[in-house]
């Protein structure tokens, strides 16, 4: 790692950073073939249902949710991915074996799962059918492949790679082949998140300075252009639904992290939030109206709600101490998140274990417990199929 040309809040946020399977046709994945398998989870579906804390007239719910949760637990020993529904239920184990998997993430069409497999040492880049629990091996070399973000089309997979001894960015078929450099820079570039139209990808670097920047490259490695300055520094890019924007943590301390936007083009840089404690992750809404993230505040987390338009905040306060970045459903009306709960204002599982997966219901704020295995449960991502 001495190798990695890399300053303080470069090192900062690539290593904070990680910043998500499918049953036939939204149906049952049953059998084993090759390394993944299926086996139960403990299934307690809605376990602690927390009761909102506003006051006023009861909201009209929206409908059940719908659509398939992949997510990573420890149950087994080792952080394999899963299956559940929506509500929770019928969770299913998805990859067995040896190997530890991280950043499991939906294609377009919501019918394979890439993620991140580490086995004697060695992450490399996998995709799986969860219609046939078959998983393949989409990466070879001996240096760590992680993050995995899908082209728009679903053809190709973006990730970042040591295979050079700096962290870079490359792209993939999804049968493998036809493997591009799309970076090269001693400073390493990494993060990259691929446009949900035309074929660019964002990413972070810091390339022009001890602090990192947000660029942006096209997907056969030209065009490159920085879109924020390194001051302050900038780091997890997160681009809205219509492609237009990309919100990003811009921070003015070790201790201050706020969420800002600019245009692809590298203009209209502003700011949605003047908090003087960290955010999380950006995630918006699937109409792009709303940024969530995870905030700290008084060590205890929290998750806001920003007006992409007017900066409005909206806060979700919830009895629990929230651990990761918030997902939202597909159609906008519910959040997924992982935490750990909160006894008398101390921070609970801090080793990982009794981390759950939670759901609220926005229009309720009413929030279900997914899972109950007393292990560490994270990393979620949702399809609508």
């Amino acid at each position: 790692m001495n190798k990695i040309k890399l300053k303080f809040w470069h090192v900062l946020f690539f290593l904070g950073i990680a910043s998500s399977l499918l049953l036939t046709s939204c149906g049952a994945a049953t059998g084993l073939a090759g390394a993944a398998g299926v086996s139960p989870l403990d299934s307690n579906t809605n376990a602690n249902k927390k009761k909102p804390t506003d006051s006023g007239p009861t909201p009209t719910p929206p409908p059940p949710a719908t659509g398939h949760i992949v997510f990573v637990s420890a149950q087994s020993g080792k952080k394999k991915l899963y299956l559940m529904n929506a509500d929770g239920s019928d969770i299913r184990q998805l990859t067995t074996g040896d190997s530890e998997e991280e950043s499991p993430q939906w294609s377009p069409d919501g019918r394979l799962i890439a993620y991140a497999s580490t086995i004697n040492h060695n992450t490399d880049i996998y995709v799986i059918d969860p219609a046939t629990n078959v998983a393949r091996r989409i990466t070879t070399d001996p240096g760590r492949d992680s993050s995995p973000t899908w082209s728009p089309d679903g053809r190709q997979i973006a990730f970042e790679s040591f295979q050079t001894g700096t962290l870079q960015i490359y792209v993939v078929n999804l049968d493998g082949s036809g493997l591009t450099r799309l970076t090269d820079d001693p400073a390493g570039d990494t993060n990259p998140v691929w446009s949900p139209v035309g074929n660019s990808i964002a990413f972070m670097s810091s390339r022009e300075s001890v602090n990192s920047a947000l660029y942006l490259i096209s997907s056969d490695g030209s065009g490159l252009m920085r879109l924020t300055n390194e001051a302050p520094p900038d780091s997890d890019p997160a681009w809205s639904p219509d492609g237009s924007l990309i919100a990003f943590r811009s921070f003015t301390s070790p201790s201050i992290a706020n969420i800002c936007a600019v245009n692809r083009d590298g203009s209209n840089f502003h700011c949605l939030t003047n908090s003087q404690w960290i955010n999380g992750v950006p995630a918006w809404s699937p109409d792009g109206t709303q940024i969530a993230v995870r905030s700290d505040r008084g060590g205890i987390s929290g998750i806001d709600l920003i007006g992409v338009k007017d900066s409005t905040l909206k806060s979700l306060a919830v009895n629990l101490n929230i651990k990761g970045d918030p997902i939202w459903s597909p159609d906008g009306t519910r959040l997924v998140f992982e935490a750990c709960p909160v006894s008398n204002q101390n921070q609970a599982c801090a080793d990982g274990t009794g981390m759950e997966l939670y759901e609220m219901v926005l229009s309720t704020r009413e929030v279900d417990q997914l899972t109950n295995t007393s292990s560490y449960n994270g990393q979620p991502d949702w399809t609508a199929h």
